[in-house]
């Protein structure tokens, strides 16, 4: 991208995770209030590309790692960095559900533990980002394998073979089917070391860009959101359904064109040096809010009965976006305080490894979230 591409990188997951956080606040007061947060117009542009771009940007890095490692160490790390805290938090989020709410008061509902376990956990997983990440590196390491002998038909076959997979019931296999062209997307983009010199080339890129979206997303319906469409071409319309998954990767392929240049346009300011800090701890931001946003605070809300015309800018302008970004620095501070000073819970939680120097915290290196080794 530039030379700067690290602090680029930052910047850029920075912003996604501040709407990550945006959004959710806007989810959980509506469902408090018991609104259709669906229809909501800002809900409604974060979620066409927020996730999209995490998956842009991790198929861009694994470019760079597959640059300096093999196969097999690039499998072991993202079994590391991916799967282990896959597995910690899934683990954490299905008991903390039984410690809330019980079962029958007998031991935490530990005799029906093994099912919900295996449905919470695998099936229907709810740190899905985290698996839907780890399957695609896993997809991409195998089309590299192959492309050696079949060259780029390799990466379209599997993409392929992917998505039409009939059913989408288990193990999120609709995020994978969705999200794993812009995985796909990302790497080859890195691979193809393309840059764009002339400023006008680049300006006509964003002007085109930002009209299209604005074009397009007027006509995104409930219908659209891959949590409810899952990516099935289930109806007898498949031209139909092969259409609006076109048109949700060109919104979610145009969001990612714009977010890179607002983060460029954001390097330049004074907001550089916060949004890469931010971006350094999006993962753990991700992973803790699911607590602290997803979890306490609508509880917090429904006591306080919260008001809103959630279409009016006092919300959407106002409470909602100030409430993301103290929700951001809640849990970037929760993750420092009682997760990264302990060398056990960093490698369990966040896939890494502290180094310490003097019996001080240097720097962790963590493959999702390290400014200073991004793979």
């Amino acid at each position: 991208m530039t030379e700067n591409r690290n602090d680029i990188i930052d910047i850029l997951k920075g912003i996604a995770i501040i709407l990550v956080v945006y959004g959710h606040v806007i989810q959980r007061t509506m469902v408090v209030a018991g609104a259709d947060f669906f229809l909501n117009p800002v809900f409604k542009v974060i979620y066409t590309f927020h996730m999209p771009v995490f998956f842009f940007i991790s198929g861009y890095l694994m470019a760079g790692t597959l640059s300096r490692r093999s196969l097999t160490e690039a499998f072991k790390s993202k079994c590391k960095t991916l799967l282990v805290p896959f597995i910690a938090w899934g683990t954490l989020g299905v008991f903390t559900i039984y410690v809330l709410n019980g079962v029958d008061g007998k031991a935490l509902g530990i005799a029906h533990l093994p099912d919900d376990f295996l449905n919470d956990l695998l099936l229907n997983p709810a740190i899905w980002f985290l698996f839907a990440l780890f399957v695609s590196s896993c997809l991409l390491l195998y089309s590299v394998r192959w492309a050696k002998r079949f060259g780029v038909a390799s990466f379209l076959l599997v993409y392929f073979l992917i998505v039409m997979i009939p059913f989408n019931r288990y193990c999120a296999l609709y995020y994978i089917k969705w999200f794993y062209l812009f995985y796909l997307a990302g790497y080859f983009f890195s691979k193809s070391r393309f840059t764009i010199t002339s400023k006008v080339i680049r300006e006509a890129i964003l002007i085109v860009s930002l009209i299209m979206f604005t074009a397009l997303v007027f006509y995104w319906n409930k219908n659209d959101y891959i949590y409810i469409n899952k990516m099935g071409f289930m109806s007898h319309d498949y031209l139909y359904e092969f259409l609006r998954v076109t048109y949700r990767y060109v919104l979610g392929f145009l969001g990612i064109i714009i977010i890179y240049y607002v983060g460029v346009y954001l390097s330049k300011t004074k907001l550089h040096s916060s949004l890469a800090y931010i971006g350094i701890y999006s993962l753990d931001i991700y992973l803790v809010q699911r607590y602290i946003v997803e979890g306490l605070y609508p509880r917090i809300a429904s006591k306080m009965r919260i008001n809103f015309d959630f279409n009016s800018p006092i919300f959407l302008c106002c409470f909602a976006p100030f409430a993301a970004i103290f929700f951001v620095s809640v849990c970037l501070l929760a993750s420092r305080l009682l997760i990264r000073r302990s060398p056990l819970l960093c490698r369990l939680l966040l896939g890494n490894r502290i180094w310490r120097d003097k019996g001080n915290v240097l720097f962790t290196k963590c493959v999702c979230i390290s400014r200073g080794n991004h793979e």
